[in-house]
């Protein structure tokens, strides 16, 4: 399947298991992923975080449960 960028965020975060604080991950760590790698993801981060699916802490990011719930939807 393929998702337009900012679902594709949302399912990366979810494979990582980026669920809460502590297990939160860079964009870096997005970055390497097959299908973000080489595509800017600053404006969907920051447009994820706007709109309550992820949270930024530390530089570090995580979903949220409501983030959590709309990726996971896409397979349902």
């Amino acid at each position: 399947m393929v998702f337009p960028l900012i679902e594709e965020i949302l399912i990366m975060l979810s494979n990582l298991g980026a669920v809460e604080e502590d297990r939160a991950v860079t964009k870096d760590a997005l970055n390497q992923s097959e299908k973000l790698r080489g595509k800017s993801i600053d404006e969907d981060v920051k447009r994820l975080i706007e709109t309550g699916y992820v949270k930024d802490h530390n530089g570090r990011l995580y979903l949220t449960k409501a983030g959590l719930f709309r990726a996971l939807s896409r397979f349902s």
